[in-house]
Formats: structure tokens, sequence, C-alpha cells
């Protein structure tokens, strides 16, 4: 615990200045607000200022992930790229010192107000306590842990994934874990980077507090109950630096600040532009996040209406940056896999020695696929129809998701009830005028518009989701998000038209209800840990899996391979799932040259 706090400790600065020296620079070009004073004249023009500190955290994750992504090109992520980093730092915190003062001074100053500072620091302590220990996933002692190593030892290697195909799933959650676990120190490679958006993520959920004063819902509180479930569910689990993870946690911080922005009706197109890049950034952790791309349509459309030259300039600039944030991840597709996106093989543009063999390719996904729908038998389940497998599927469901999946079903069907209401109210052509005079709760309330957006975009990444591999681990986010989201609306709704003494008491009751619910949650996982705790993990962090292997050789070189089952762990390098021998060769007789299929001759 005490070495993932330190290790946090220089993420946290190393991020924030990124991020803080990157929404700087953009926002000292970017869009400027102009205000009218009383006597209608112009006041001087302000620019758009970032409202949380966490959206420099965040943004700075962003920024050292393409980094270390951009320098695995050449070279191993090792002590030279932390050098780097930390040199580029310093020129930031030079060049922001006065910025950076008057911004620490009012961060501290919101921390100590209202007692913030210890519940900020409770959080802390936990999710460090969490992450210093825990179950690892099993995908990261198969490959998470090896494709980590790669990274740290050789930055890329053309055709790793012939090697083992799982190796040719690339995320740039990996490059971001190499970065950061200090495996050039000599002692263990660390993986703390889950367990940092966790933390980030319970931040941002501490704002929860203010439905209390509140008095009332607004739709970015059912996102943050969603998420807080969530990272009590794996809060046992962000020990590992598994990519399922990076991306809840990023979807979650995605959607909760996109609601937020909408609750407080912002007009500003920079939040969301700046939104929409990490939903960018997100599809390079994961492709399962590739609908969140529907969201990008909102900035767009935000620049395009009553487009000037100015509005052309931040799309051009924003389309620019979405390309460089997906660039490395892409360019390590090509070069791991030979495919621009493994395993979609329909996209095939690249013709290069180490390709993994397109049969083999098409197999992957299909596994992948059947594995998603709780089959291992591809021949049969692959291309089977839903009523042959839904059933069996949904069986195999714990009962809360199980619970969870028929509400979505059901949110499903009232979205569309809502989106044919407002399309049936929007071309009515005669107007109706609302009256000026209405709660506060209503003011606060997303209009239909931007929750039809949202809902929308949900619900199609559910849809995308169930289509392609339906394991509740890969798609948990956007199962409770799409019930949250739309069952939300319908209790603010509710909420706002029956009598107000009712809609307190039943406000109160839930407060009572979401209290317990955390004091059971809390006192649940305190009493599981108690039957593992060791007192080691309160200043170490527990380390990959350990496994018997044996060897094999190409052209001299020794590669290991698990005496049984498939997992190897982060030591024996290099290794795979099975003896490779006779299946793969150097290309040009060493490591360092890559690897091709014999098939592929």
């Amino acid at each position: 615990m005490l070495l993932v706090i330190l290790l946090w400790i220089y993420v946290t600065i190393t991020t924030y200045l990124m991020g803080y020296c990157f929404i700087h620079a953009i926002l000292s070009h970017g869009e400027k607000k102009l205000s009218v004073s009383n006597n209608g004249k112009a006041k001087k023009e302000q620019r758009y200022r970032i409202k949380s500190h966490k959206n420099y955290i965040i943004t700075g994750v962003v920024l050292t992930t393409v980094y270390a992504q951009f320098f695995s090109l050449f070279s191993g992520i090792d002590l030279a790229e932390n050098i780097l980093l930390v040199a580029i730092c310093v020129v930031i915190a030079t060049y922001y010192r006065e910025e950076l003062r008057d911004d620490l001074s009012e961060l501290i100053r919101k921390l100590k107000s209202e007692g913030n500072i210890f519940l900020y620091a409770a959080v802390f302590l936990i999710m460090a306590y969490a992450t210093s220990h825990g179950i690892m996933h099993y995908d990261s002692d198969l490959y998470h842990a090896q494709s980590i190593r790669w990274i740290e030892e050789y930055g890329i290697v053309k055709g790793l994934g012939n090697l083992h195909v799982r190796l040719a799933y690339n995320s740039s959650a990996f490059a971001l874990s190499a970065l950061y676990s200090m495996a050039f120190l000599g002692g263990q490679s660390y993986h703390i980077m889950a367990g940092f958006l966790a933390l980030i993520l319970g931040w941002q959920c501490l704002d929860i507090k203010h439905i209390v004063v509140r008095k009332h819902f607004v739709l970015s509180d059912f996102a943050r109950m969603a998420a807080i479930y969530y990272l009590f569910s794996v809060l046992d689990e962000i020990v590992s630096p598994a990519s399922d993870y990076f991306l809840a946690m990023f979807v979650f911080y995605i959607i909760i600040s996109w609601l937020d922005l909408n609750v407080a009706h912002e007009k500003s197109y920079v939040p969301y532009i700046h939104l929409a890049l990490l939903g960018v950034f997100a599809i390079t952790i994961k492709l399962a996040a590739a609908p969140l791309l529907l969201l990008s349509l909102i900035p767009i459309y935000k620049l395009l209406h009553n487009r000037n030259r100015h509005k052309t300039k931040v799309l051009l600039v924003s389309v620019l940056l979405a390309l460089i944030i997906t660039a490395p991840f892409l360019i390590r597709n090509v070069i791991i896999s030979g495919w621009l996106v493994y395993p979609v093989t329909f996209i095939d543009l690249f013709n290069v020695s180490w390709k993994i063999p397109k049969g083999l390719a098409q197999f992957d996904a299909l596994e992948i696929k059947t594995f998603g729908r709780g089959f291992t038998d591809v021949v049969a389940y692959g291309n089977a129809p839903l009523s042959a497998w839904a059933p069996t599927w949904f069986k195999s469901l714990s009962s809360f998701d199980k619970g969870i999946i028929l509400l979505d079903i059901v949110s499903v069907m009232i979205y569309l009830l809502m989106a044919g209401l407002f399309l049936g109210t929007h071309f009515e052509k005669k107007a109706t005028k609302e009256s000026k005079v209405f709660s506060i709760s209503h003011r606060t309330m997303l209009n239909q518009i931007d929750f039809m957006a949202i809902g929308g975009t949900m619900i199609v990444c559910l849809l995308f989701w169930f289509n392609s591999a339906p394991l509740i681990r890969y798609g948990i986010v956007y199962s409770l998000l799409t019930a949250a989201i739309i069952c939300g609306r319908v209790v603010i709704i509710i909420y706002n038209r029956i009598d107000r003494g009712i809609a307190l008491t039943g406000f109160k009751c839930v407060i009572a209800m979401l209290a317990l619910w955390y004091i059971y949650k809390g006192t649940f996982l305190i009493m599981d840990e108690e039957k593992r705790y060791n007192a080691k993990w309160l200043v170490h962090q527990q380390d990959y899996g350990t496994y018997d292997v044996d060897t094999f050789e190409i052209d001299g070189t020794t590669f290991y391979y698990p005496v049984s089952g498939d997992q190897v762990g982060y030591a024996p390098f290099p290794s795979s799932a099975k003896d490779m021998t006779g299946q793969i060769e150097f290309i040009d007789g060493t490591i360092e040259s890559g690897f091709k299929s014999i098939e592929s001759e």
C-alpha cells in the first residue's frame, strides 16, 4: 500500500502537470466567452475555464498514454522515458509556476471546505489499499502481464501476435501500465493504473453528497450511483491491469461528466470536445467503446451550427487531436498483428510478412464472441442465432445481473416511447408557450434533446456489446448506465409531478436506503478482507502469479510455456500459452526482427 501511494503521488504530479499544460495551451487559443454589462456594452472577453481539477489529471492520463505508445514504437519503456517525462513536467511547472500556485491554492481551499479533504483522503487510502492486493484477473496472468513486459523490454516487435494470439489484442492501457510500472528499478513490475483510475472515478462520485443539500435528484446522481456500485463490485480486483477496468472507469467518468454539463445546461462547446476526445481515447483501450463516437456528433453540431472561421479552426484542431490520440495505437496494431484493428479482418489494408493469417484471426474473433456468450464450442455457437444461445447465456448470469438486463430491456422500451412522444410534440405546428415559473429541480433537469442523445448513445453501446461478445464484465458499464440514465429520467419526471410533500418523503427514503446499502457493502467488504488480510500489503503490492513452465526454442532463443493450463504470469519471459515449435519463426533470425507464421509462407 505504501509503495502504491508513493507511485500514485508520482502519477498524480506528472499527469496533472501534463494535463494542465495541454488544457491551458489549448484554451489560450480557444473559445472566448463574451459577457455583456448592464449598460449593454461588451465587457472584457473571458476564455472557458475548466471547473474540475480532475479534468487535468484525466487529460494527463491520456497524454502520458499517447506519450508511452509513441516511444514504444522505437524502444522499450523504461528509465529514459520516465526521466524525459519528469524533465517535461519540470519545464511545465516552471513556466506555469504562478498559475499553478493560484490553482493549487484554490484547490486546497475547496478541499478544506465542508470537510472535503477528509473525504478525498479517505477514498485515496481505500483505493490504495485495494490496489495493493486482491484477486488477479485470469487474463492478466494469461497475457496482460506479458503484453506489459514486451512494452517494457522491447517497446514493440513485429508479428508479436504470432507468438501468442492474445498478445495481438493491443490496448493503450498496457502502454500506460508499462510507463508507471517502475520495472527498471529491478524489483517487481507494479500494476497501479487500474486502481488509479478507480481513484479518479471515486473522487468524481463524491459529488453525490450534494444530493442531500439539493433535496432533489439530477440525472448525473443516478450515473454516480451506478459507478459507486461498480467500484464496490471490483474493489478487490483493481490490483489487476485488466483493460476491462480501465475502460469501465473511463466510460463512467465521461458519461458522468457529460451529464453534469447537461444538468448545468453548459452552452460552451469546449468541455464537450474534451469529453468527446476522451471517448476517442477510450476506443484505444478496448474497441467495445466504439459507439461512444456518437457523442462526438454533439460538439461537431455545435461547431458547424452558425459556423465561422474560428469554429472551423477549432473543428480541424479537434480532428487533428483525435488522429494524434489514435495514430500510435493503430500503428502498434499493424506492427503487432499486421491488421489495422485486430481481429477485425474486413479492414485488410496491409500485406506484410508478419501478418497473422486471416483464418486464424477470424477464428480468434469467433472464439471471443462464443466465450462471451458463455460457450466454448466455436463451431456450434460462433454463428448461432440468438435463440440458440441467449436463454443459456441469461441463465448463467447472477441474480443481480439478470435484474439489470431485464431493467435494460424495460429502459429501452421506455426510451422508445419517450422518443416517439418527443418526435410527436417536436413536429407539432402549433407552438405552446411554457411558463417561466418552475421549481429548481426543473431547471436542473436535462432538456429532451440532451437526454435523447445520451440515452440513445448508451443503448447503442449496450446493443453493440450484446451483439459482439456479451460477457457481462465486458459490458456491465453500459448495462448499468443505460438503466441508470433512462430509469433515472423517469424517477425525476415523477418527482417533479407528484405532491411536494410526498416527493420529499420518497426522496428521504431513497437517501436512507442508499446510506444503508453503502454501510452494508462497506461492512461486507471489511469482513471479506479480514479473511485474506496480510500485513505485508500495507507496504508492498501483490505481484503477478507464478506457474510451472516448460521451454521451447526458436533459433537458439528460449521461450516458456505453461506445463498445464495457459497462464504464465510475468516472470517467465518471453513466453506463449503453448509450445509454438514449428508454427512460427523469426523474420530475420532474431527476436528483435519479429515473428511470422510458418503457415503464411
